[in-house]
């Protein structure tokens, strides 16, 4: 990960063998997924991976999936990119259908016969939070003469003004009786064993505006999430005080549950239970007078 650039979070997957997957994210996730005739391959140079795979044109469609190792951390815009062998017996016409979920996002199309050996981009979509990305590539349309190759995909976070804040509501968050809510501005869930910094705001009661700083980590294994905020709010908690927060999130906890000694809470100064949420303006604003 690195804050300097605009590649701010990969995830990857390649094919192997037996269509397995290498995952930046979850190392040990298979997740490209082939149906039909596919033949894996060695012959042309510049595959990700292992190797590659071929799927003739015309005749049953075959198709690879390719599903993003675990749920898409951030709402905003991913730019899709991929990577194929190239040659004259390619398709011009690679079809890419990208989902976001189960929702169709868009279509690219890329000339397998130009270009390979290398990360490709396709083009940008905007990707839901908590949904899992998935993108398509089949051989349907594509002439008996032709083949497609599917070598590698990768979903890429762009850092820009259509990216939203990640939120974090505990005790039911900012607008409820005793809720607060943090607002990391910018901020994208680090990847597996990884550990990134947190700058953002605090919101609670009606017109409460805290600054918070930071660090998260998430789990090797991809099951806790784990965030540390300090927090000021001089005319709410006090000159000089600092409010700490130390909050854990289960990012799988619907299939894979949580750690025995860890739950959905904020163990600090604002404790109560705790979940990430989506960003609304009324909590993602930052307004010049408050509390």
């Amino acid at each position: 990960m690195n804050w300097l650039g605009r590649l701010i979070s990969v995830i990857l997957i390649g094919l192997s063998a037996q269509a397995n997957s290498e995952v930046v994210i979850d190392s040990d996730d298979n997740s490209a997924t082939l149906t039909g005739t596919w033949t894996q391959a060695k012959t042309d140079p510049g595959f990700y991976g292992n190797d590659y795979a071929t799927a003739q044109g015309a005749g049953t469609a075959d198709t690879a999936r390719f599903f993003s190792p675990r749920a898409i951390t951030s709402t905003g815009i991913w730019c899709i990119q991929a990577r194929w062998t190239s040659g004259t017996t390619r398709t011009t016409s690679a079809k890419y259908q990208v989902y976001d979920g189960t929702t169709l996002r868009n279509t690219f199309t890329a000339n397998q016969q130009l270009n390979g050996g290398a990360w490709r981009r396709l083009g940008c979509v905007t990707l839901t939070a908590g949904k899992t990305g998935e993108v398509r590539l089949s051989d349907t349309g594509v002439s008996a003469a032709n083949i497609v190759v599917a070598d590698g995909v990768r979903w890429v976070w762009e850092e820009g003004p259509g990216n939203s804040d990640f939120c974090i509501a505990v005790s039911g968050g900012f607008g409820t009786s005793g809720g607060t809510t943090f607002v990391g501005k910018g901020f994208v869930a680090p990847s597996n064993g990884t550990c990134k910094p947190w700058s953002g705001i605090m919101r609670t009661a009606s017109t409460v505006v805290g600054t918070s700083t930071g660090a998260a980590c998430l789990s090797n294994d991809g099951k806790l999430f784990t965030v540390t905020l300090q927090t000021t709010a001089p005319e709410w908690f006090g000159i000089g005080v600092t409010a700490t927060d130390h909050i854990e999130l289960c990012p799988l906890g619907a299939t894979l549950g949580c750690p025995a000694h860890a739950g959905q809470s904020d163990r600090g100064t604002n404790s109560g239970p705790a979940a990430q949420v989506a960003c609304t303006a009324a909590v993602s604003t930052i307004p010049s007078s408050h509390d």
